[in-house]
C-alpha cells in the first residue's frame, strides 16, 4: 500500500509499481484511517519562531485482484495484478509569526481548511513465467483557503489566500523475477504545479518532468530486503504577479525530485514487519505547502522563491492476520529534514534573502531541542479477501 496517498506531502515520491507488502492473491478490499503533518518552521531569532503546517485526516478505500507468480519466482511481487485505491481527507493549516517589538517583527498570523483528493491505479500483466509489464498512475492534490492577519489585532482579516499543490504522475515499467529476487526499471513522467494568489501576490507554476524509477527486492525463508530509487526533473512555466502594477513576471526555471529508499522486513507465521529509511529531494521554483508568514510578506512585496527540500523518512509497518481473510496493519512514518528557499526581488532592488527552514517542529515545538518534533503519518488499516484466493 505505501504511505504516498495518506501523506502531506503531495511532491514526496510513490510506490506506483512497487509495494511494501506484498499483498494477498485473490480478489480484495482494504481500507483505513490516516492522520498526517506537514511542517515548516523559520527562526527568526533565537526565541521567535515562524511556524507553519498543514495536518489532513485520510479516509482510505481499495480494491484489487492479484496472481501470484509461479515456481517461486520473485520476492513477493504478484505476476499480474489490478489494483485502484482512493484517499480523501479535510485537511486544516495554521500559521504563527509571533510579535517581538524590539525587533520590529510583525505579528503574522493565517488559518485555513482545506481537502486532499488523491488516487492511484497499477495494472500488471503477465508476459510469460518470470516477466510482467506494469503500467501505473496516480494523482494528489491539495487545495486551501486561508485567511492571512498581518499586523493587525485579533480577529483581524487582513488578506485571503488560495493555494493548490498537485502530482500527477504516470509510469510504465518491467519487471523481471529470479529464484528470491525481481528487478524491475521503469520511465516516469510527472506532472507538478503550485498556485499562490492572495490579494497582492499571484504565482502559478506547473512543469512537466521527465524520469526513471528502479526496484530491486529479495525475499528468502523469513526475511526480505528491497531497494528503490525515482528521478523526475525539467523545467517549469512560472507566471507570477504581484502589487503595485501586477505585471506579468513569466519565467521557465528547472525542478527536481528524487527518492531513494531502502528497507528489510521479517514475517512469522501470522505477522509480517517492515523497516525502511528513504531519502527525499525536492527542487521546487514555489511554495505552495504550509507557506510561511516571512514568505507571504515576501511574496506579496515582490520577491520569487526558489525552494530545495530535503528530508530522511524512516518508517514501520507491521501486518497481523486475524483470520485468513482478515489482515489489520499498523504503520508509522516520521520526517526530518531541511529546506532552503531563496528569494530574490523581481525588481533588482533589494538584496537576494535565504530562509533556512526547518522541516519539523510546530509552531515552535522544539525550540529548546536540536531535533524538534518529526512530521508523523500513522495508519491504521486492514485488507479483506473476497471468495477464495487464485
Amino acid at each position: 500500500m505505501g504511505s504516498d496517498l495518506v501523506s502531506a506531502c503531495i511532491f514526496c515520491a510513490g510506490m506506483l509499481l512497487g509495494h511494501d507488502l506484498a499483498p494477498r492473491n485473490g480478489f480484495s478490499a482494504d481500507m483505513g484511517f490516516a492522520y498526517a503533518t506537514l511542517a515548516r518552521r523559520y527562526d527568526v531569532t533565537e526565541d521567535r519562531v515562524d511556524g507553519s503546517d498543514v495536518t489532513p485526516k485520510f479516509l482510505l478505500i481499495g480494491l484489487g485482484e492479484a496472481w501470484a507468480a509461479k515456481d517461486g519466482l520473485g520476492a513477493g511481487t504478484p505476476a499480474a495484478e489490478w489494483r485502484v485505491r482512493i484517499a480523501f481527507a479535510p485537511s486544516h493549516d495554521e500559521q504563527e509569526r509571533k510579535e517581538q517589538a524590539e525587533e520590529d517583527i510583525e505579528r503574522i498570523v493565517s488559518k485555513g481548511t482545506g481537502r486532499y483528493e488523491n488516487f492511484s491505479g497499477v495494472v500488471r500483466f503477465a508476459l510469460g513465467l518470470a516477466n510482467s509489464l506494469e503500467l501505473g498512475g496516480e494523482r494528489r492534490s491539495h487545495k486551501a483557503t486561508d485567511l492571512i492577519n498581518i499586523g493587525g489585532e485579533n480577529q483581524q482579516f487582513s488578506e485571503e489566500r488560495s493555494l493548490t499543490a498537485e502530482r500527477i504522475d504516470a509510469t510504465v515499467g518491467l519487471r523481471h523475477r529470479w529464484r528470491d529476487w525481481e528487478a524491475e526499471a521503469g520511465v516516469v513522467w510527472s506532472k507538478d504545479s503550485g498556485f499562490n494568489a492572495t490579494a497582492d501576490s499571484f504565482h502559478h507554476a506547473t512543469g512537466k518532468l521527465w524520469g526513471w524509477q528502479a526496484e530491486a527486492r529479495w525475499a528468502h525463508g523469513c526475511w526480505s530486503a528491497l531497494a528503490r530509487g525515482q528521478r523526475v526533473s525539467g523545467n517549469f512555466d512560472v507566471h507570477r504577479e504581484s502589487f503595485p502594477a501586477f505585471a506579468d513576471r513569466d519565467t521557465v526555471e528547472p525542478g527536481s525530485l528524487e527518492n531513494y529508499q531502502l528497507g528489510v522486513g521479517y514475517a512469522w507465521p501470522r505477522m509480517e514487519l517492515l523497516v525502511t529509511a528513504a531519502y527525499d529531494r525536492e527542487r521546487l521554483p514555489f511554495v505552495a505547502l504550509a507557506v510561511l508568514g516571512t514568505e507571504t510578506v515576501a511574496f506579496d512585496s515582490g520577491f520569487n522563491p526558489d525552494s530545495l527540500s530535503k528530508e530522511w523518512f524512516y518508517e514501520a509497518t507491521a501486518r497481523y492476520a486475524i483470520t485468513p481473510s482478515i489482515r489489520v496493519r499498523v504503520s508509522l512514518r516520521l520526517g526530518y529534514g531541511s529546506e532552503q528557499v531563496t528569494l530574490v526581488d523581481s525588481a533588482g532592488v533589494l538584496p537576494t534573502r535565504i530562509l533556512d527552514v526547518k522541516r519539523r517542529g510546530i509552531f515552535g515545538a522544539g525550540i529548546s531541542n536540536g531535533l524538534g518534533e518529526p512530521e508523523p503519518t500513522l495508519f491504521i488499516g486492514a485488507d479483506f479477501a473476497i471468495g477464495a484466493p487464485h
